[in-house]
């Protein structure tokens, strides 16, 4: 321990972090001058090496996250507020990202240190060798031009090992600013000195204040760092929460596929989310209508099943359609759908008390959708008319009482579902198709001419679906990302809306039994060139389109396979930004060309 720059502490809070090389308290000890030995210590560990491992392996770094930011709270903060006087010692061998945001999360809580793991001599502490030159820093340039532009930028940090520029153009291949920090001479035991790493920390600070004042459209700096872990600690405590912008931190990975790369880790100095705006008095009356309304729509549904339980058949299909009309060769999968009757429909109410709930909606445990004002505030800028924001009440909580019948996607089995996006992809569809095809049975018995013609109908129940699908997602825009299980689910219905807006062709009318064709045969559609990356056990498209690699969509039709690349009239660059825009009249129109290039 070195301390000729710091002022004497009350204390020491000596911070374990293993993972690679696990340490004792009497190494860490051991590891202390003489003078430090006199001061009273408290330790805290921060130990977990498998969820780091974890991390690494499945480069989903969401678990992870969370769970350093819950130890943080409940283990090292605490001890922080305890004693305030006391000086932190880091000895730590944890993942770069973790530590990075581990040092983040100190900042300027107090003056730190660190203690080394020695390489060569494998134990902890600083090591002086004869003849060794100093670790100092390699010549480098900061930018001295003011620019304003929107846009990324990189800072690559060499103490250990180089970081490759190309590498990191591959993963932001159009920065607006670069900047590397580097030893002359990067080495595992490069430092020999506490004033050396914290050199370079000050450089790396100098760098972000720069970027902070020079660059003001910087939306997000990507640190490329190689580092020595507590060096990557000094680092995380130079990120001012409120000075700099947002830090992507990568873990320097190989794969048989992909070889050496960079893949993206813990966001540091993430954006707050927005604040709610306060709704006006008309929105709310609004949404309080629509509960209402939506709690008499409940009671017509149960009326419904009282009608349709008079049919001698356990089908559902049948009760909605009629035991003769298009029943035949439906697979046999749609067969195992439950009876609107064998759904928790009997005691379902609306909670039309509750305004707030964080998910948008819920089902509560005694059976009441429970809605949320400023979701139903984005369904109605989304649907202004309350007939179809009504329909749209109806076709969601159709398709979730689906979901609570033998397909048994309630809240607990959905626990990380996200991890299975096909079969998720799958249960969705029948879900919508089963809420549509009761909806159809429900006008027919309410108001039989608006569903006289059956093209229109459909037309428009795929028009209302999406544009709720939507609704949920204004909730959550992002600017970088989209799931990806989420815009099939909107590739598949706008590739459905082009097929029955198409109908059977040559003037004729459109029958049912040619929407029920369609509706039983999800659409095999594919998007493919943006790079994907995971957290939260969930698979995401970068939106950006310097993430864009070579851009097709792949469809499958009677039969055929159909390869659309990019061409004048279907940007895929474009059909990106659109859902970038939650514009979902933009990609129905991008993919308009796609399908007349497909179904003729």
């Amino acid at each position: 321990m070195s301390e000729p720059t710091l002022s004497p502490p009350a204390g020491l809070l000596l911070l374990f972090h293993p993972e690679q090389h696990p340490v004792t308290p009497q190494e860490a000890v051991q590891a202390l001058p003489p003078s430090a030995l006199i001061l009273p210590r408290v330790s805290v560990e921060i130990d977990m090496a498998e969820v780091a491992q974890q991390a690494i392996r499945s480069r989903d770094w969401s678990t992870a996250h969370r769970t350093i930011e819950q130890l943080f709270k409940t283990r090292l903060e605490p001890q922080l507020k305890q004693y305030p006087g006391y000086r932190v010692v880091y000895l730590g061998s944890s993942a770069i990202p973790l530590t990075l945001y581990l040092g983040a999360c100190v900042h300027t809580w107090r003056q730190v240190e660190v203690i080394p793991h020695h390489h060569v001599h494998r134990t902890w502490g600083w090591h002086s060798e004869p003849g060794k030159p100093a670790a100092r820093l390699a010549p480098g340039r900061l930018p001295s031009e003011r620019d304003r532009t929107p846009g990324e930028a990189i800072i690559r940090v060499s103490t250990s090992h180089v970081v490759d520029p190309q590498m990191t153009l591959r993963v932001v291949p159009n920065p607006i600013a670069q900047i590397d920090i580097a030893l002359e001479q990067p080495s595992e035991d490069a430092f020999s000195t506490l004033e050396e790493m914290q050199a370079v920390a000050g450089a790396f600070r100098q760098a972000l204040d720069v970027l902070g004042d020079m660059f003001p459209g910087v939306q997000r700096v990507h640190l490329f760092a190689s580092v020595q872990p507590g060096m990557a600690f000094l680092l995380g405590t130079q990120i001012s929460p409120t000075m700099h912008p947002a830090i992507q931190t990568y873990q320097y990975t190989r794969s048989q596929e992909q070889g050496a790369f960079h893949a993206p880790a813990i966001l540091l100095n993430r954006p707050p989310p927005p604040e709610r705006i306060p709704l006006t008095d008309e929105a709310l009356r609004r949404a309080q209508e629509d509960r209402a309304q939506l709690a008499a729509d409940l009671e017509r549904m149960k009326g419904f099943t009282l009608t349709v339980s008079r049919i001698s058949t356990t089908s559902w299909l049948a009760q909605v359609l009629g035991a003769k009309k298009g029943l035949a060769g439906v697979a046999p999968h749609w067969m195992h759908l439950p009876t609107l009757r064998d759904t928790p429909l009997r005691n379902a109410t609306v909670d039309l008390d509750l305004q707030s709930v964080s998910d948008s909606f819920t089902f509560s445990e005694q059976g009441a959708w429970q809605l949320d004002n400023a979701w139903l505030d984005r369904l109605a800028r989304r649907l202004e008319d309350a007939p179809s924001r009504q329909r749209a009440l109806r076709l969601l909580t159709l398709h979730e009482f689906a979901h609570r019948g033998p397909q048994t996607l309630t809240g607990s089995s959905s626990r990380e579902i996200g991890r299975f996006p096909k079969v998720l992809e799958e249960i969705d569809y029948q879900a919508d198709v089963w809420a549509m095809l009761h909806e159809y049975a429900l006008t027919l018995l309410q108001n039989p001419r608006e569903a006289e013609d059956v093209r229109a109908f459909f037309m428009n129940l795929v028009r209302i679906a999406t544009n709720t699908m939507w609704a949920f997602d204004d909730g959550e825009r992002s600017q970088t990302e989209f799931q990806i299980r989420r815009l099939n689910r909107y590739l598949i219905w706008y590739w459905q809306y082009l097929l029955l807006e198409r109908g059977v062709g040559a003037g004729r009318e459109t029958s049912l039994e040619f929407v029920l064709g369609l509706l039983f045969n999800r659409p095999v559609i594919e998007l493919a060139g943006p790079n994907v990356h995971t957290h939260g056990e969930r698979v995401f498209f970068a939106l950006d389109r310097d993430h864009l690699n070579v851009p097709e969509l792949a469809t499958y039709h009677q039969g055929k396979l159909f390869r659309h690349g990019s061409r004048a009239d279907f940007s895929l660059t474009e059909l990106m930004a659109r859902v970038r825009e939650h514009d979902g009249k933009g990609v129905l129109t991008i993919l308009r060309s796609a399908f007349e290039q497909t179904v003729r």
